[in-house]
């Protein structure tokens, strides 16, 4: 999908609009070809199989391509365990059939069907991602393994694609003070709240970042339990932004959990972090939701007018990193896009991305200034991890 976006530009208060690799707008309803028709497989070898198995036949062409393109082209099996069908184009090609004994190709993302097995019992193939599609079953039929009777039954249904697409997603953040809402008697400012902004009308964004939250509080504070509300209120097809770290880092908070215990903050990265963490993706998944993991921004720790700014969530958000990336979630490197930010505007610069309090600058949480800036960073990274929910991305 293509999406005109906002990108945001190096001067510390501009930006300004660019054309990404990702287009927006709704895709044509108009129909472009279809696939051509492949040649048929090759003959059974013999009942006996003395007779040498049969010669492949020729490959179709592949599917047309576009919003309603056809079925990949159907290529033929050897009479001796065909090959397996053509791949289905991206947005709704189906996979062709697979030849003899052969398997059924993906259908294309998003809503492509997988295509049905060959002869001999072939499996079906896997449904297009991230839209559910159901593979097709293996049919029988005379078998092409040579001195076979008869083919065997085809397997079970392909495996199940992604979350459903919908036209109007509400995306729900769980995160702490960092993402939180401010009102208008403050200065201070957390990026989910300017993160509608990014978005078209069609997008709806549901904030439940609280501050002082971890990723184990948030689910387990007491009297709380603000992922519950996230489940309540989702629906299949929308998504989850979870971002923790921050808080997560702290070795000397507690708060008190729904069962009365006292319960330290700190999550060790390498363990706890990413066991907490999964529930969210795992839940989100449960519920036909699209889970992302977006990393913790730095704290301010500079001097002077250094360009070189330290990272203490480094550690909380290569753990988010690694965990994406054994689960198959999407990622929004936050932590990254902001700190090479810092870094390129400076420390004196970057009192102005900072909360103050009238007292201090405040290097932990952000002016609505910056926080306006990352919400354009995690926009930034939506595109660029190829959600569908970019092509709503103004």
């Amino acid at each position: 999908m293509g999406c005109v976006r906002f990108a945001h530009s190096q001067a510390f208060h501009a930006v300004v609009l660019s054309l990404s690799a990702f287009g927006c707008g709704t895709p044509s309803a108009e129909p472009t070809s279809a696939g051509g028709v492949g040649g048929q497989g090759g003959a059974a070898g013999s009942v006996a199989g003395a007779a040498p198995a049969g010669a492949p036949g020729e490959g179709g062409t592949t599917a047309g391509s576009g919003p309603a393109s056809g079925a990949g082209g159907i290529t033929g099996g050897t009479g001796n365990g065909g090959s397996a069908g053509s791949a289905g184009s991206a947005l709704g090609g189906a996979g062709s059939g697979g030849g003899s004994s052969g398997t059924g190709a993906a259908g294309g993302a998003p809503a492509g069907a997988g295509g049905s097995g060959g002869d001999a019992g072939g499996s079906g193939g896997a449904g297009g991602a991230p839209m559910a599609g159901s593979g097709g079953a293996g049919s029988g039929g005379s078998a092409g393994v040579a001195g076979a009777m008869a083919g065997a039954a085809g397997s079970t249904a392909g495996a199940a694609g992604g979350p459903p697409i919908v036209l109007d997603p509400t995306l729900f953040i769980a995160s702490d003070s960092t993402a939180s809402t401010y009102g208008a008697t403050t200065t201070q400012g957390g990026w989910g709240q300017f993160f509608a902004d990014e978005f078209t009308d069609d997008v709806t964004v549901v904030n439940r970042s609280r501050g002082g939250r971890t990723a184990r509080r948030f689910i387990d504070a007491e009297d709380e339990q603000s992922l519950d509300l996230v489940w309540n209120a989702a629906e299949a097809g929308d998504y989850l932004l979870v971002q923790f770290g921050t808080n997560d880092s702290n070795s000397t908070a507690t708060y008190v959990n729904v069962d009365g215990d006292t319960i330290p903050y700190y999550l060790d990265p390498d363990t706890d972090f990413k066991t907490w963490l999964r529930i969210y993706i795992d839940g989100a998944r449960e519920r036909s939701l699209t889970p992302v993991l977006v990393t913790p921004p730095p704290r301010r720790s500079c001097t002077g007018d250094s360009h070189d700014f330290g990272n203490g969530t480094a550690r909380w958000a290569t753990a988010m990193k690694e965990l994406a990336a054994e689960t198959g979630t999407a990622l929004i490197d936050l932590n990254q896009k902001t700190l090479d930010y810092l870094n390129m505007i400076g420390c004196i610069a970057s009192e102005e991305f900072f909360f103050n309090d009238g007292t201090r600058i405040d290097g932990t949480h952000f002016s609505k200034t910056g926080a306006a800036l990352m919400a354009g960073f995690v926009a930034d990274g939506v595109a660029e991890a190829g959600l569908p929910v970019a092509a709503l991305l103004k």
